[in-house]
């Protein structure tokens, strides 16, 4: 009965987790959209074929953002979720898997901020031209463009990074419970 139970919240929080990084995507992109506007409206919206989202654009920055990331929250917690698996309790399993998705979306928010704040020291006048083959046509602010380039690149890697940090403290946390016992 208790693997049942265990596979209950493994779904539940499979769930929860596409709705996480779903959100945060929406999240993350109004961030970015207020550093750049231009990222979505002669980038991401092209990209992503919404020609509504020119019309509302922080609707659509929004839209991008789920578009973006809600598979991540399938790919990461498919692996991330397994390792709930070896908590002794359903409840212990629900408990450290929340917190590892804390962790996760922690490391992939910490990573994506630092990747602007790497773009706001590395993209200046001087520095544009290194970067001009990943502009788009018609980009007025270059320089905020491509910082923000930056930030969702970053938070890709922030991603993959949470993973491994909330494998981690799974691991660990299983060592400390196990100790106990």
């Amino acid at each position: 009965m208790k693997t049942f139970r265990k596979i209950d919240i493994y779904v539940s929080m499979f769930l929860l987790a596409v709705l996480i990084a779903a959100l945060y995507g929406a999240v993350h992109n109004q961030i970015s959209y207020s550093f750049s506007s231009e990222y979505f409206t002669h980038f991401k919206f092209v990209q992503f074929g919404l020609l509504w989202a020119q019309d509302t654009q922080r609707l659509g920055a929004a839209y991008v953002g789920v578009l973006a990331t809600w598979w991540m929250g399938i790919i990461l917690f498919s692996i991330l979720g397994l390792f709930g698996f070896m908590f002794p309790s359903p409840k212990q399993m629900a408990l450290e898997l929340s917190r590892s998705l804390i962790i996760v979306v922690t490391i992939a928010l910490i990573t994506g901020i630092l990747g602007l704040l790497y773009g706001f020291l590395v993209v200046n006048e001087t520095s544009i031209s290194n970067y001009s083959k990943w502009l788009w046509p018609d980009v007025t602010h270059p320089i905020q463009f491509i910082r923000v380039g930056f930030m969702h690149n970053a938070s890709y890697l922030g991603g993959l990074m949470g993973l491994i940090g909330g494998v981690f403290y799974l691991i660990m946390r299983k060592r400390s419970i196990s100790a106990k016992q």
